[in-house]
């Protein structure tokens, strides 16, 4: 988590410092009312503490700003994400991971009409995991005659199911030009409310936007 925290930094300040350096010249406020972006990001999948996968996952959504006025802060986006890895925890002990998440949220953009706009999001997402953990001479029974542990070879414990959270998040859009701009979020699902599956996942994302 410090990594990402890290990285979430150095990708914001990175983005300040291109911004200033255009803040010489006046410019024309920044309007859009359509966005289509994509994203690559470092995350982390969670069932309760435990961390089911981790690494490199991407994904991507459209978005509208509907308003005109002091209403155009707000903003609505649909947003898609695919996280699948394969780890190889010992010698004897392996876990594969296949997951998405679908996520429909509402923004607040700060500082409406500027090159660089902070925003905070909130809404549902809808995750889906197929979860395979396998273990080598893990589960041993004892010999009724000689009372002697025998290995049941190799045992595997397999949970696929989807369940719907919550999610929360926060970034920046820093404008490159009318049409392009990047995007650092850092981005938490949460499926713990209610009963079945306590899921949760952490995405520190870095993306692009296009913008209409």
């Amino acid at each position: 988590m410090l990594r990402m925290k890290r990285t979430f930094g150095i990708l914001v300040a990175a983005g300040g410092l291109a911004i200033c350096a255009q803040a010489q010249d006046e410019a024309p406020a920044w309007q859009y009312k359509v966005e289509a972006f994509g994203n690559i990001a470092h995350g982390r999948f969670y069932n309760g503490n435990h961390v089911w996968g981790k690494g490199l996952d991407y994904g991507g959504g459209i978005g509208v700003r509907p308003f005109p006025g002091w209403l155009h802060r707000l903003g609505f986006e649909f947003q898609m994400a695919r996280l699948s890895k394969g780890e190889q925890m010992s010698s004897s002990v392996s876990q594969d991971l296949s997951s998405r998440l679908w996520m429909a949220n509402a923004l607040f953009h700060f500082r409406n009409g500027e090159r660089t706009q902070p925003f905070v999001f909130g809404g549902l997402g809808h995750v889906t995991a197929d979860y395979t953990y396998r273990c080598q001479d893990c589960v041993f029974d004892v010999d009724p005659v000689t009372g002697e542990l025998v290995s049941r070879g190799l045992t595997e414990s397999i949970t696929k199911g989807s369940k719907t959270g919550v999610t929360l998040g926060a970034g920046l859009k820093i404008a490159l030009n009318k049409h392009l701009s990047v995007r650092p979020e850092l981005l938490f699902v949460d499926t713990t409310p209610g009963s079945g599956s306590n899921w949760g996942w952490v995405r520190l994302q870095i993306g692009m936007g296009v913008h209409f």
